[in-house]
């Protein structure tokens, strides 16, 4: 089955809000067995009809999103019963339940909330129970149209307990089960990892192989039909690249190091510099965070590095603050001011600007201090593009402190 998604708004074609639809409807459908082949974003207006149509001659299942409110710019249902041939017929019981919500709202309602209780002869109606614009289906021999609310709070609640069931029951029995494994892997670019392993796993069988490179880091991604076979392809993987792969599936590597520190009962501090507390953040956006994470210190200046963390004057004059002596006496500061059993510095320049031939713009200085053991120091390179050097640091950060936990 052919599925087109087609996101309707202005507002996404002049950047004043970010489409979200495309990645959560996609992976529902995923997990029918269903993929989308094709999404266009049209603005409002009559450009969304011409999308129908364009839509209605390839695919068979066609999602569109946003353009169902009451005002002279939603015009979704309209332009969907023009193109199904379709005349729109009035629900007294879609109005009666607008105003209900408007009552409890204690707000006014106008006439202009009429146009919502229009719908294609013979469309289902499905319940909006964070709005008052409801989605609709329609239906031709060929082509199902699944019209869903814009704003993601209404869309995802009526896709989970409107849209989703109904499809299942629709397609019961004409739905093949597609199987998937992504591997989260850091370190290693696409091209290495394709050359590592994509011949083997190819010979195994029908097996689609995948990437999304992000900087430093790579998914691979494995679909099959056979259940068996992709599970083969995954150990196959797993084999070939050991412990560059720090999660599956979802799983970021924060939580990947909070559920690695908890299953062994240790306790993790931060001491950040050019990151400003980025890993300290990310850990603690995970839930449970407090059972493994106990201090954590910014210290962007020298001179909280010295107050804070302790570290000499005459070491910070001598090797700089972006070192591995700084990057060793911020862990060694850190685990001796909590009582963590894992503590992770990190120091570097992130630019644009402050980078000398010596120490160049991107470069970054980690170090991993163990409460009963030695301290590791690492030094790389990075991006000079500030933000993405930042995530790319308290990646690498993270995934330092999730390899002592394994080790």
């Amino acid at each position: 089955m052919r599925v087109e998604i087609i996101n309707t708004g202005t507002e996404l074609l002049l950047g004043q809000a970010t489409n979200t639809h495309l990645g959560y409807l996609a992976q529902g459908l995923f997990g029918l067995g269903l993929r989308v082949e094709r999404q266009v974003t049209v603005p409002d207006g009559p450009a969304i009809t011409a999308a129908l149509r364009e839509a209605m001659a390839r695919a068979e299942l066609i999602f569109v999103t946003g353009g169902l409110g009451p005002t002279s710019d939603d015009i979704t249902r309209d332009a969907v019963a023009e193109v199904f041939g379709k005349k729109l017929i009035f629900h007294q019981e879609i109005l009666d339940g607008i105003a209900a919500k408007f009552a409890s709202r204690h707000l006014a309602m106008n006439d202009l909330q009429r146009a919502q209780a229009m719908v294609p002869e013979g469309g289902v109606v499905l319940d909006n129970a964070y709005g008052t614009a409801p989605g609709l289906i329609v239906e031709t021999e060929r082509v199902i149209a699944i019209l869903l609310p814009g704003p993601p709070g209404e869309l995802r609640p009526m896709w989970e307990a409107g849209a989703l069931p109904w499809l299942k029951k629709k397609l019961a029995g004409r739905l093949a089960p597609v199987h998937e494994i992504t591997l989260r892997i850091l370190g290693l670019g696409e091209t290495r990892v394709q050359l590592l392993l994509e011949d083997e796993v190819k010979a195994l069988g029908p097996i689609e192989v995948g990437y999304c490179a992000r900087p430093g880091e790579v998914d691979l991604r494995l679909i099959g039909p056979d259940p068996a076979l992709v599970r083969k392809a995954g150990d196959l993987a797993r084999g070939r690249l050991g412990d560059a792969i720090y999660a599956e599936g979802g799983v970021t590597m924060e939580e990947t190091v909070v559920l690695l520190a908890r299953a062994a009962g240790k306790t993790v501090a931060t001491a950040e510099s050019c990151t400003g507390g980025l890993v300290a953040s990310r850990i603690t956006n995970v839930p449970h965070s407090s059972e493994i994470f106990r201090y954590g210190w910014v210290t962007y200046a020298n001179e909280a590095k010295i107050t804070e963390l302790g570290i000499a004057p005459e070491l910070l004059e001598k090797h700089g603050a972006v070192s591995a002596e700084t990057a060793r006496a911020m862990a060694e500061g850190a685990l001796r001011g909590s009582d963590a059993d894992l503590a992770i510095a990190v120091t570097g320049i992130a630019g644009p600007t402050g980078g000398t031939p010596e120490k160049p713009v991107g470069l970054v200085w980690f170090a991993l201090a163990r409460r009963d053991g030695p301290v590791d120091t690492l030094q790389r390179n990075l991006s000079t593009q500030r933000e993405t050097f930042k995530y790319m640091a308290s990646q690498i950060a993270l995934d330092l402190v999730r390899r002592a936990l394994v080790a």
